[in-house]
This record gives C-alpha cells, structure tokens and sequence, in this order.
C-alpha cells in the first residue's frame, strides 16, 4: 500500500497562514504522516519536512494556506494533477473547504478520505498565437492604459476544431423579438463588434469572482460551460453569454488601442492582434464532505 503524503504550501506574506502550516506539519508528522512543504512558503528549517519547489510535489493532496489567491497560485504553480485542499487564512474564502481554526478537523478529513474532490475547468489563453497560461477563475481583457474605452471583435466559434461556420457569423444587431427579449443569435457561432470597459471570460469555478459583479450568472462549479461577460458595455444589448467550454473564444479587432489580458488577477501580458481563449487542462478542488 502506497505511503500518503501531504504537500503544504501558501502565503509567506501571511504569518497566520505560516503558522497554522507549522501546526499542521507537526500534527502530521507526530502522526507519521509524510510531508512535502514548499520552500518558497516555509523556507527549509521548520521541522524535518521533505522541501521542495511546489512544482515538484509529487503528494497525494496539498493543502493550501491562505486566501483564494493563494490557491489560485498553487493550481497554477502545480505541474502534477494533484488535488488542492485550501485552509482559509485570508479575508475571502469562496475556494476554501475548511478556516484555519478547523486545521484539526481538516487533517482528520484528510487522513480518513472524508473529502469530495472535484474536476474544475481551466482556460488556456493564446496571444498572438502563443499559449501564455491557463486560468482557473478568468481571463480578463482590458485597455493597457486604463479609463480608455476598448474597442475589440468578440467571436464565439464551435465544433471540435473550434472554426465557426460561415453561416453561424453574423454581427450582432441585438434583435428584439415580440415577447421583448434578445433574440438568440450565437446558437450557431457569431461574432460582434463590441466597446467598453473590457470583457471577462471565466469559468464555473470563477462565476462567483469578478464575472459576478459585472452582472454574469451563478454557475454550478462542475458545470461544462464558459461564461463571457461584457463589462460596461456601450451597447446595453451586450448581455453576458454561457457557452459550452469546448467552444473557442477569439477576441481581436482592437485597432490602435493596446490591450492587455490579466489571467486570475496575477499574470499579466499585453495583445497586440489577438487573444483566444479555449478549454485547458482541467484542475482538482478538495472540498469538505457534506
């Protein structure tokens, strides 16, 4: 039977979080339990923990000290599939299973497999034709320079190849049909010309974050879809889409303006002809057993 072995890592900036790591590690080791601790969170003379950069865990479960941030760093900081637990020690805690006073609780869940463990979503970006990362939350489109308007083309492309059809490309005109809702008109791809203060594409997992509080839907977190929110839009008729995740989003057309995409609020990279955005490798949540 394999030997279980836990990966600790989180906010070095964050003392609570060190020191609720420190207990865990202790609880773990008394209890014979082996340890992989990130070196970068922890440095390498706390306990007698194996000390490792985090993309070289190789652990069954790591558990991830902080806030949502945080775990959103350690997803993307993970080369191996290996699911992530967090402990919340920050101020918001929509990704955290457990606050930091049930460290007990959580190692004890741990230990006896009294865990679900989710597959989320992620979006791989390209720029330029270049993959640049993936985000576990959303990407971000903004003006390089802020308070500008941007400008940009917002295609929506299906099938497995991701083109879309030629007869599924239409420009958006908002269609107002006689029950006065918007009619449909990305059923089969299509495109449209859109300005405002940026766009966000998230997935389930980042329904709750920013896409939320530019007016996008709630979404079950293991759902297989994409939201696409316009932010301030010009046009009130740009209202928020749900596509299904295996589509691609392609977003071009900016013009003399420069644009800049923001990948889970962390990683930043400028645009100078186009971003596509589609389904990456996806991610393992650990949440509490309910």
């Amino acid at each position: 039977m394999k030997r279980l072995k836990i990966g600790i890592t989180g906010r070095k900036s964050n003392r609570l979080a060190r020191e609720i790591a420190k207990k865990a590690i202790s609880l773990l080791e008394g209890r014979g339990i082996g340890v992989e601790v990130d070196k970068s969170f922890l440095g390498s003379k706390n306990g007698s923990g194996n000390y490792k950069a985090l993309k070289k865990f190789s652990c069954g479960i790591v558990l991830s000290f902080g806030g949502d941030g945080t775990l959103l760093e350690t997803v993307r900081e993970l080369k191996r599939k290996i699911p992530v637990l967090g402990i919340n020690c920050g101020n918001r805690g929509a990704l955290q299973a457990y606050g930091h006073t049930e460290i007990e609780v959580a190692i004890e869940a741990v230990l006896m497999g009294h865990l679900r463990v989710e597959e989320r979503t992620r979006i791989l970006a390209k720029v330029d034709g270049k993959a640049v990362g993936e985000a576990l939350n959303e990407v971000l489109v903004v003006p390089a320079k802020s308070g500008r308007l941007l400008n940009y083309r917002l295609q929506v492309s299906h099938g497995k190849k991701g083109r879309a059809t030629r007869a599924g490309r239409t420009k958006f005109q908002g269609n107002v049909s006689r029950h006065g809702k918007i009619a449909d008109e990305w059923a089969d791809g299509g495109m449209r010309e859109e300005a405002g203060d940026g766009l966000i594409v998230a997935t389930p997992t980042g329904s709750t974050a920013h896409a939320l509080s530019a007016g996008g839907p709630i979404v079950k977190g293991n759902a297989a879809i994409f939201v696409v929110v316009s932010i301030n839009p010009v046009d009130w008729k740009h209202r928020p889409l749900v596509i299904n995740d295996h589509e691609k989003v392609v977003v071009s057309g900016f013009g003399k303006m420069k644009a800049e995409i923001v990948l889970d609020g962390q990683k930043w990279f400028s645009i100078r002809r186009k971003l596509e955005l589609m389904k990456g490798k996806s991610a393992l949540l650990a949440w509490r057993k309910v």
